[in-house]
């Protein structure tokens, strides 16, 4: 996005929404998607006896600290960055939503409200129609 922008889905350097933007760009899938892939990942292909693992367990225990820091956000912003949608909250909802569906994280209302916000939007419903193979 800086190099081949501007785009509104980035703010700009000096826009007062620019740290909590950087913020959670990177949150969404290095701090908190990659944390749930331990478990995720224990759970499919450990053997039985090693799945619920110290290291998946701690995964878990992080995953869930850094939750906290995306719902205090949303209970003050409609959106992750503050009030324009961002690719911050691309990162973010792909990582709700991967944690959703595997069952490894637990949502609250804020972050239930935002993920029907941003899956919501027909941005949203085109990707992911152009994402799924034909019929």
């Amino acid at each position: 996005m800086a190099r081949y922008g501007p785009t509104p889905l980035a703010p700009a350097a000096d826009d007062p929404a620019f740290p909590a933007y950087q913020q959670f760009l990177h949150l969404g899938e290095a701090g908190l998607a990659t944390l749930m892939m331990v478990p995720v990942v224990s759970r499919f292909m450990a053997p039985e006896a090693e799945r619920d693992n110290w290291g998946a367990r701690q995964a878990l225990f992080w995953a869930e600290k850094r939750l906290l820091l995306v719902k205090r956000r949303l209970e003050r912003s409609t959106w992750i960055a503050g009030e324009t949608f961002t690719a911050a909250d691309i990162s973010i909802t792909y990582a709700l939503e991967f944690g959703r569906r595997q069952g490894v994280i637990t949502l609250g209302d804020a972050e239930t409200a935002y993920l029907e916000r941003t899956m919501g939007r027909e941005a949203y419903g085109r990707a992911l129609a152009n994402s799924m193979p034909a019929a």
